[in-house]
């Protein structure tokens, strides 16, 4: 099967949907990147089957957060898929993960990979969140290692 969308739009796609739905706290900008049976897996939160169940999804964690930010480390691609290394960091003013607010500052790493179609859509992502990280920041867990 001959790939009609270059690499470099590929990863254009990943990019503008971390800009505009996770950094821009739109999750409802989603259904312009998902195909309608996109498959979003969790790792730890599970998977999530359907644009309309992952906008939901979405919404209630940027929804928790203000000022995010999301730098990219490093990314990697072939064929359809794109690999984002990333660190994050934001401010919990809302309910996340059954949370609530507390106001703290948060930094974590993560890892994103994307199958974007060749019409330019994204049809499957994982998402590896640094939970641990977020957890013990917001005093939900207390990690042996940290102070």
């Amino acid at each position: 099967m001959i790939q009609t969308l270059s690499t470099e739009k590929r990863i254009a796609v990943a990019r503008d949907y971390v800009k505009r739905v996770f950094v821009g706290r739109n999750a409802e900008a989603a259904r312009e990147f998902f195909t309608a049976d996109v498959a979003w897996h969790g790792g730890t939160l599970g998977t999530v089957n359907g644009l309309d169940n992952i906008v939901p999804v979405l919404a209630g964690f940027v929804g928790a957060l203000e000022n995010i930010k999301s730098e990219v480390q490093d990314v990697i691609a072939s064929n359809d898929l794109v690999a984002l290394r990333l660190i994050v960091t934001a401010k919990q003013t809302g309910n996340l993960l059954g949370i609530p607010a507390t106001g703290r500052p948060v930094r974590w790493d993560a890892v994103d990979i994307y199958r974007v179609t060749d019409e330019g859509k994204i049809s499957e992502q994982w998402a590896f969140e640094d939970l641990a990280a977020i957890l013990s920041q917001l005093g939900a867990a207390k990690l042996p290692w940290a102070g």
